[in-house]
């Protein structure tokens, strides 16, 4: 047995040597007392060696006779040492093997201490040794590929279950064994410790997957079970998102909605991508724009960009269920804008186009046009009817037209430009027509209206030359010229007798134009058209002395009169007459008077009168007479006799029937009457002050023109 042990010792060392080979090494940092490597014969460290790591894991195989290893410094001049177990520091020379070591079944401690050649720092590598029972039989670990078992793997579970989608048909299984030396069947077939093994083929429902493993001396067999449940193909054929790029879906995605219209995409928009979003992701997802086929894209990623029509066009979306036989088609229609923004067609009336309209010529001419030709009907018409046509004059507002209808744009005096905008369906397209025209200077130099003052004039536009004749007591005149409402811009000057023009405006009074006595008066109004036309209308006027009744004033119970012409002579009372027509009377009338030279004369009348009758004056023709001779025309004039303060009293003392004077019955009496509400102290309203005068004594007075 000594021997034997011998010879087991001299294999490992020459081993180690061929492993190892020696190689010289320069000193290194005095100080340094790390590790450039560990040898492990008798299983692999875990993790990998580093020398900055000081702390590992071994499992080793139950058939070793126990744990060997070696290791190298990284500076030759440092001193290592070994201890299994808490074991006396044994000194390990560079590169040697420590032999066979004594090692317990199970978990062991191995330490190698590594000292500086400074002997100022000292590090201890720790590796945890499991040396496995030769009888074992457990599984360290138990992986499925794609899955996870059911409860988590424990060596003393032996029970294990797991599910997979429809979409996994196979599995591999990796078993780690407790102690390498041992082996393991799955499903009857060899599988090495710590590989995959498969792929196991797996049907839709319950599969059972089998792990027998053998401890190393063959005494123990142990058998791990796996059901895996594969799952029955999903029928689920619903998008769970449904996104497009550049513009939105109406109504909001809804799975379970099919249909879709998205917003309007402008010309430039050639092209557009959808994202698709299965519910399932086992689900296949296929996408056709205008029937152009079927093609498949990745749920949840942006398809290939998809080429769009003018107009409309449709987008659909398959959807495949796992099971292959479900789908769903969720359609998708979206419009891409026209850029068409022609017109087909542009006549203008009245009037025509001097250039024939071809659609891609922007710019026209016509011929001048008159002034009376204030406005132009412009048609356009659309080359594409969802195009929208807009005009314009003058730089103006546009304004909307209908393509085929008249659109009426006003015109100034001179040069006009006419816009006509054509927006295509794409907004952001556009063009714009213009149409310039002259319109014309006006060359009307008439006069709407032409009134004198004082005087009277029977105007008619056409006629120009007026005749009048005015009181010699007038010295002046104004005239009030009017131009037509369709010729606001004409310009009118006014003259009398060959002197200066000065302007006035239309619908105004001249300044006073002074008259001439003994010669006939000419007045000329001169009227300028806008284009330079011109028309004068000529007033001569003539002064005479015929006395005119202006004004009758009457006070108790004498008249004056007033006339326009101071008077050179009066004719005697029987020229003067005055009826009171509310009692069916005449008046007597005396003591006519006058003053040479005066516009006024006067009487003395006298008969029957009360406040509020009616009276009516008469004047015969020759009554009066002018300094030139001229007498007055034959007059008749109607008055109500009394102020309102005279009628008052007059009706008070009509109340007062009983005749013990004026009481409260008479003035409820008046104040209940027709005219009781009339105002008495001239402030405009009735009053309580109104109320208070029919107590006071107010003297009478008539005063008419």
């Amino acid at each position: 047995m000594r021997i034997s042990k011998l010879l087991v010792a001299m294999m490992t060392a020459m081993i180690v040597i061929i492993v190892f080979p020696w190689h010289a090494r320069a000193a290194g940092n005095d100080a340094n007392a790390d590790l450039t490597s560990i040898h492990q014969g008798a299983g692999a460290l875990s993790p990998a060696f580093s020398p900055t790591v000081t702390e590992y894991w071994v499992r080793m195989r139950s058939s070793e006779q126990g744990f060997y290893t070696s290791a190298i410094p990284a500076n030759s001049g440092a001193k290592m040492a070994y201890s299994m177990n808490g074991s006396a520091w044994i000194n390990l020379p560079e590169n040697t093997s420590t032999g066979y070591i004594a090692t317990n079944r199970g978990d062991n401690k191995f330490q190698i201490k590594v000292t500086s050649a400074d002997s100022s720092t000292i590090n201890t590598y720790t590796i945890h040794v499991y040396f496995p029972a030769t009888n074992d039989a457990d599984l360290s670990d138990l992986r499925i590929s794609g899955a996870a078992l059911s409860p988590a793997f424990q060596p003393s579970t032996t029970s294990y279950s797991t599910s997979v989608p429809y979409a996994t048909s196979n599995v591999s299984l990796t078993g780690v064994l407790d102690d390498p030396a041992a082996t393991f069947l799955i499903n009857g077939t060899a599988a090495s410790d710590g590989a995959a093994f498969g792929p196991i083929p797996l049907n839709v429902g319950s599969n059972t997957i089998t792990v027998q493993a053998t401890s190393n001396d063959k005494t123990v067999n142990k058998t791990y079970t796996i059901t895996v449940m594969r799952a029955a193909p999903s029928t689920n054929a619903k998008l769970s998102a449904l996104t497009v790029s550049g513009t939105t879906l109406n109504p909001p995605f809804e799975p379970q909605l099919m249909g879709y219209v998205l917003a309007d995409v402008g010309y430039a928009t050639q092209e557009m991508t959808v994202t698709p979003t299965a519910a399932d992701s086992a689900a296949t997802v296929q996408l056709q724009v205008n029937d152009g086929g079927f093609t498949t894209v990745s749920s949840g990623l942006p398809s290939q960009p998809l080429a769009l029509n003018v107009g409309g066009n449709r987008i659909q979306v398959k959807v495949t269920a796992e099971d292959g036989t479900a789908t769903t088609l969720y359609t998708m229609t979206v419009k891409r804008q026209s850029n068409n923004a022609w017109l087909s067609g542009l006549d203008v009336t009245p009037g025509s186009l001097n250039e024939p309209f071809v659609y891609e010529r922007l710019a026209y001419t016509m011929a001048d046009v008159p002034y009376s030709t204030s406005s132009l009907a412009v048609t356009p018409a659309l080359s594409d009817v969802n195009a929208s046509v807009y005009v314009r004059a003058n730089g103006g507002s546009y304004i909307p037209a209908a393509s085929g209808s008249p659109a009426t744009l006003p015109l100034t005096v001179g040069s006009n430009t006419l816009e006509i905008k054509v927006l295509a369906e794409d907004p952001s397209v556009e063009k714009i027509y213009t149409l310039t025209v002259t319109r014309l200077k006006n060359s009307d130099a008439s006069l709407s209206g032409l009134t004198v003052s004082p005087g009277h004039l029977d105007f008619s536009s056409q006629v120009t030359d007026y005749y009048m004749t005015v009181s010699r007591s007038v010295p002046s005149l104004t005239v009030k010229p009017v131009l037509p409402d369709s010729n606001p811009a004409a310009k009118i000057q006014v003259r009398v007798n060959g002197g200066s023009y000065v302007p006035v405006q239309s619908g105004m009074d001249s300044p006073a134009l002074p008259l001439i006595s003994g010669v006939s008066n000419v007045i000329e109004v001169l009227v300028t058209a806008q284009d330079g036309t011109t028309r004068l209308y000529t007033i001569r006027v003539t002064q005479a002395g015929t006395p005119v009744l202006t004004k009758l004033v009457m006070d108790g119970m004498n008249v004056r009169l007033t006339f326009s012409e101071p008077l050179r002579s009066v004719a005697d009372a029987s020229y003067f007459s005055i009826n009171n027509i509310s009692r069916n009377t005449a008046l007597s009338v005396t003591d006519v008077v006058y003053t040479p030279g005066a516009a006024e004369a006067g009487f003395t009348t006298s008969g029957p009168l009360q406040p509020g009758d009616d009276l009516e004056f008469r004047i015969q023709a020759g009554a009066v007479s002018s300094l030139s001779g001229e007498t007055n025309a034959a007059v008749s004039l109607k008055v109500v006799y009394g102020d309102a303060m005279q009628q008052m009293l007059r009706r008070l003392a009509d109340f007062d029937t009983d005749h013990d004077g004026i009481g409260i019955r008479e003035v409820l009496a008046y104040l209940n009457s027709p005219y009781g509400h009339n105002d008495l102290n001239g402030d405009g309203q009735f009053t309580r002050e109104d109320v208070a005068i029919v107590l006071r004594q107010v003297g009478a007075k008539f005063v008419s023109p």
